[in-house]
């Protein structure tokens, strides 16, 4: 399993954001890319799940999200 964490952080807005990516293979030999966001500190959170057919392709769908992180102001922690 790997993982990248994400912050946005912003005192001025009261943002205090946070975003992971992790991509792992699934019992059944299939991969998944997992999503987590909310607010730092807070007991919450959100979570989304994209099964994918191979490593391929949940790369893809990791870079994607990655890439659309860092656009939107997230940093990499």
């Amino acid at each position: 399993m790997d993982a990248l964490r994400f912050h946005s952080i912003n005192p001025e807005e009261n943002r205090y954001r946070f975003y992971v990516i992790l991509w792992m293979q699934t019992l059944w030999g299939t991969w998944a890319v997992v999503r987590r966001w909310g607010r730092i500190g807070a007991d919450q959170t959100h979570e989304l799940i994209h099964e994918c057919a191979d490593l391929d392709q949940a790369l893809w769908v990791a870079a994607e999200q990655i890439e659309r992180r860092l656009r939107r102001g997230y940093k990499l922690v």
